[in-house]
Order: C-alpha cells, then sequence, then structure tokens
C-alpha cells in the first residue's frame, strides 16, 4: 500500500532529486529527477506517473518541448497532449475504478518552484471519495501518496496493459 507524507517531506525530496534543473517538467522528460514510471513515450509527448500524488493512481502528460504558455504550444501537439489524457483517463477508470476522473492543466503562476513547473503539462487525477474536490487534490496539505519501486511498477504495468 502507498505511503502517505507530508508535503513538506516530498517538497525536500524533490529538491534533492531536481538538484538545479531549471525546469521540474524537463528534468523529468530527460530523465534527470528520479525514477520516471513510464506508462507511454514517443518523440513528442512523455505520458507518465508523478513520483509525489494527492491521489494514487495519478497520471501526467507532458509535452517534451519546453513550452510555458498557450500561445507558444503548437495546437497540434497540445490536441495530441488532450488526447493521450482523454486516453489517460479511460485508462484509468477501466483499471482504477473511481468515483470520477479531473483533467487539469496546471503550472506555476509564481515561475519555476520546487514541485511545481511553468511547462505546460496536464493531470489526469482518479478521485475515489465523494467528497474530494479539486481543492484538495491540487493543496499538499493534507500530504502526498509516494509508493516504493514494487508499487510504482505494479501500477506502471497494469496501466501499461491497458493504455
Amino acid at each position: 500500500m502507498p505511503t502517505l507524507i507530508p508535503g513538506s517531506d516530498a517538497i525536500a525530496r524533490i529538491a534533492l532529486e531536481r538538484g538545479d534543473a531549471p525546469c521540474l517538467m524537463c528534468a523529468i522528460v530527460a530523465r534527470r529527477v528520479g525514477d520516471v514510471h513510464v506508462v507511454y513515450e514517443d518523440d513528442e509527448q512523455l505520458v507518465s506517473l508523478p513520483r509525489y500524488v494527492r491521489r494514487w493512481g495519478a497520471v501526467t502528460v507532458t509535452p517534451k518541448a519546453h513550452v510555458t504558455s498557450f500561445t507558444e504550444v503548437d495546437a497540434d501537439v497540445w490536441a495530441r497532449s488532450n488526447a493521450l489524457a482523454l486516453r489517460a483517463a479511460r485508462m484509468i477508470e477501466a483499471e482504477r475504478r473511481p468515483r470520477r476522473t479531473i483533467l487539469a492543466s496546471t503550472g506555476s503562476a509564481a515561475g519555476e518552484l520546487v514541485n511545481s513547473s511553468t511547462h505546460l503539462h496536464l493531470h489526469v487525477i482518479p478521485l475515489y471519495e465523494s467528497e474530494d474536490r479539486p481543492a484538495d487534490v491540487f493543496s499538499w496539505q493534507a500530504g502526498v501518496w509516494v509508493g516504493d519501486a514494487e508499487e510504482w511498477e505494479a501500477l506502471r504495468r497494469a496501466y501499461v496493459a491497458r493504455f
């Protein structure tokens, strides 16, 4: 079973793993930040399991090109990101059976932070409880879930089989 850790512990871990990488998402794409649990990858996109999540089973879809605004992103690349997010949402619903799944494009308005990036990306997040709200899912105040190597690999394998 994954472990719930304080958000402050997760931020400290990410800071160590990230080092001096100027963009967190680019560092993940380049495999310069911790383990990357890949569900799907091609020359343009990375679909992976974020290592620190508010809801177990979440997925991130990241265009590999570094873009920080919707005016910068190529329309075809963004359309493909959304198509992959839909595919990931269907995969999550089939495998994890959440009450619902939310999609969100997030990024730091405050600039590059330890646990957030200005690099455009999509979160695909399963919600399991009827009282789950977006504010609960995006705040790390209640802690974040982490898994051990076997838990990540089991989830990754299950997702790859359905993707």
